[in-house]
């Protein structure tokens, strides 16, 4: 009743203006617009005098938080069980620990306030949900590049909750849809989106002003905010870029994609707004410049930007960042184990015994100890045993673990010392009980590809049959065996066996490389050229020469090489092509040059 009290009076008193404007002949044009809009803000503005005098406690605010939080899957104590790096534990606990610096500044101590990490890569945004829980995506805390620069996000983030954006954005939106009370704690995760999708520009500048303010006076440098909004501000004319391809990689941060930042920015003012207001407001205040603070998770997302980089074959800038990772943190085991993987993915196999020698000393896991050999193998074959059994004894004191055994029998096999390689097959293929079948299979095949690459390849299928009769189904072994058929002159086996490959697994480029290689030994050069194209589309690493040299026998390496030409070879043709179309094309614009 009320509401429709005060609507009458304004609506009355909107006439009334009109009318004397009629009379006073105003030159401005009088249309029925200025009517509707005064009404539209007088609904929105009536709608939230009931939520100001119905404001909710902050006891009460925390409970619906909770809720909330619960229903959104923070509070799972095994949310992260899948992540063996421990990477995202250790950027909750940094974010909890910058967050806490944060939270004495706030006006409604009441609030518990908690900082959890949403593990999306592609989540390129922070959101706060009633009751102080402030979550942030992977993909934002990919963008940053000081402590600073978090401390202005988190400080955004605590704003929205300490000045109520929060829990009245919640109240706007059920008493929107006419819900009561009790709804808040049957939303549960759909809630969520309430608050992923950002608040009023007002709120939003609000939150940048003020969130600036709690940091500084934390002691953290103003230029965090600054720097933050910069990068933004750029990343956002090059979303907008309509030559850019919807989807792709922004090139300086291989990880965040331009949809993902299209998302954040769609929630938020533009960039050189809000990069103007906290000038401004760093002005205004007369803020020092003081020095930026490291960030000390960084070493992680740029550890995450050299996987991305790798993936896509940008092996030097993907080496840079680890390294670059590697400067900050020089135990970091998974940036050294991704060094020593892109390294030999380049085909440098000497960088690759530094990079894995370090991740096998650091961390003790098996794939490392794999790259160490074969990388020595190819690097130095002469000394090769006799170093990797000093990394051993450096390492473990002269024992080892099986499939460190595997790695050393291999080495010695590939040398011309099989005597070690026929005892760990008898030990493993005997040790059925104390090893699963699993780990049994890839020990087989872990050994099989010593023989391959030292030019036996009928040991290596004797050894694989072994490992594929234990476990049948597993893509790995047959596509192995397939390439040893192949290699053996047994075309027909080769295409038997690769048939029998999931079309769904996960070795979708090597099925198509191999594929291109049996097609050319057996004269189908058009389905071998087709086959190559797809496997080197899918994983760059197909089109390194040195790669082919290092992982496979003389005589395959050298039909991957063939194929590697003849590709070369296409893409230079289409890109003639192109070319050539371009320039007819310029020349019809402007037929006088």
């Amino acid at each position: 009743m009320t509401r429709r009290i005060i609507l009458a009076v304004i609506l009355i008193a909107g006439c009334a203006a009109l009318y004397f404007l009629q009379r006073a002949k105003s030159e401005a044009p009088i249309s029925p617009a200025p009517v509707l809009y005064l009404v539209a803000d007088t609904e929105r503005e009536a709608s939230r005098i009931p939520l100001v005098l119905t404001r909710i406690s902050d006891d009460e605010e925390n409970r619906i938080g909770a809720q909330i939080a619960r229903e959104y899957g923070l509070t799972d104590p095994h949310r992260f069980d899948n992540d063996k790096s421990g990477d995202a534990e250790n950027i909750e606990h940094y974010l909890n620990t910058v967050g806490y610096l944060l939270t004495p500044q706030v006006q409604r101590p009441k609030i518990q306030y908690h900082f959890y990490l949403d593990d999306n890569p592609y989540l390129v945004n922070a959101f706060a949900l009633p009751g102080g829980s402030i979550v942030v995506g992977r993909g934002l805390l990919n963008l940053l590049e000081s402590e600073d620069e978090l401390a202005a996000v988190l400080g955004h983030e605590i704003t929205h909750v300490d000045d109520r954006h929060s829990i009245e954005r919640l109240q706007y939106e059920l008493a929107a849809k006419k819900y009561g009370l009790s709804v808040f704690y049957q939303l549960g995760r759909p809630a969520v989106e309430i608050f992923q999708a950002g608040y009023s520009k007002e709120q939003e500048l609000e939150a940048d002003r003020v969130g600036l303010d709690i940091a500084v006076s934390r002691g953290y440098s103003p230029k965090g905010g600054i720097a933050l909004m910069k990068r933004l501000e750029k990343l956002e004319a090059e979303q907008s870029d309509p030559n850019r391809r919807a989807g792709s990689p922004i090139e300086e941060i291989a990880q965040v994609s331009v949809d993902s930042l299209g998302q954040y920015f769609q929630s938020h003012p533009a960039a050189s707004e809000r990069l103007a207001a906290m000038q401004s407001e760093i002005t205004s205040q007369g803020w020092p410049e003081t020095p930026q603070r490291p960030l000390a998770i960084r070493p992680i997302f740029l550890t995450d930007q050299a996987e991305a980089l790798d993936a896509n074959g940008e092996f030097a800038k993907s080496i840079a960042r680890y390294k670059e990772a590697l400067a900050a943190t020089p135990n970091y085991v998974r940036a050294w184990h991704g060094l020593a993987e892109v390294e030999w993915r380049s085909g440098d196999a000497a960088e690759t015994v530094t990079a894995a020698h370090e991740a096998a000393w650091h961390g003790k896991n098996a794939r490392d100890w794999e790259l160490l050999a074969r990388a020595r193998a190819v690097n130095d074959a002469h000394k090769s045993v006799a170093d990797f059994v000093g990394d051993l004894n450096a390492v473990y004191g002269g024992t080892s673990t099986l499939s460190v055994d595997v790695s050393l029998a291999g080495l010695r096999f590939f040398a011309g010392d099989r005597t070690d390689a026929d005892r760990v097959v008898q030990l493993v293929v005997a040790r059925d009980g104390s090893i699963d079948v699993k780990t049994k299979t890839q020990l087989l095949r872990d050994l099989a590809w010593w023989m391959d690459r030292a030019g036996k390849p009928e040991d290596a299928a004797e050894i694989l049959q072994e490992a594929h009769q234990s476990l049948p189904q597993e893509s790995e072994t047959v596509l192995q065996l397939a390439w040893a058929y192949s290699d053996v002159g047994r075309q027909a086996d080769a295409v038997q066996y690769i048939g029998k490959i999931n079309s769904e697994s996960s070795l979708g480029a090597e099925h198509h490389a191999a594929l291109a290689v049996i097609s050319l030994r057996v004269s189908q050069h058009s389905q071998a050229n087709d086959e190559f194209q797809s496997a080197a589309s899918e994983d760059p690493v197909w089109m390194v020469p040195r790669w082919a040299d290092n992982n496979f026998n003389k005589s395959t390496a050298a039909v991957i090489k063939q194929l590697q030409i003849e590709e070369l070879a296409r893409r230079k043709k289409v890109a003639d092509e192109l070319a050539r179309q371009k320039k007819e094309a310029a020349s019809r614009q402007h037929p006088n040059n």
